[in-house]
């Protein structure tokens, strides 16, 4: 309500000051990422399919905050856990919904394995195994290393079983765990 001699005006927003909300937010957001240690990268300017190794290299400050949390959580926490239940284990009688759980022995060795952040792409693991062939057949490269070479990529726990198991595989003979 306007008074007698009262006046009433419109503001509008020209779009010079829309532009510069828009430019305040975007810099608010890339402030937010880098606090975070996550990439300022924009993903709708990513056009082609990323590698994981392309990846993890875009988001290596976030995955190195990641590393350290898990460090401080999985390996110190998580791991001092369970090695008290394991200890608890011996002395006292350990109950689940399920039931009862038998006395472990203390002299388990636990440790905790965290998968890859981004897993590889079929194109690293091409290049990968033309590279380790190249090696192999030049003799510069033993068939151990290059099976702990790609250990991580195909989930291989136990090297030497691998080789053994890969050997009877071309020899005819299957292996059974």
């Amino acid at each position: 309500m306007v008074g007698e001699k009262g006046d009433a005006r419109l503001l509008e927003i020209g779009g010079t000051a829309a532009a510069a909300v828009i430019e305040y937010v975007r810099t608010l957001r890339e402030l937010g990422l880098e606090s975070i240690h996550g990439n300022r990268a924009s993903p709708e300017r990513l056009t082609a399919a990323q590698s994981g190794r392309a990846l993890e290299l875009m988001n290596q400050g976030l995955l190195w905050l990641a590393d350290n949390l898990r460090i401080t959580y999985g390996e110190v926490a998580l791991l001092s856990l369970a090695q008290m239940i394991v200890r608890a284990s011996s002395r006292y009688s350990l109950r689940t919904i399920v039931g009862h759980i038998p006395p472990m022995s203390s002299t388990i060795a636990l440790s905790l394995k965290w998968p890859r952040w981004y897993h590889t792409s079929a194109t690293d693991r091409q290049l990968d195994a033309s590279t380790l062939a190249t090696l192999l057949n030049s003799g510069l490269m033993s068939r151990a290393s290059a099976a702990k070479a790609i250990a991580d990529t195909y989930d291989i726990d136990n090297v030497a079983a691998e080789l053994a198991q890969s050997a009877a595989d071309q020899d005819g003979i299957p292996l059974v765990d």
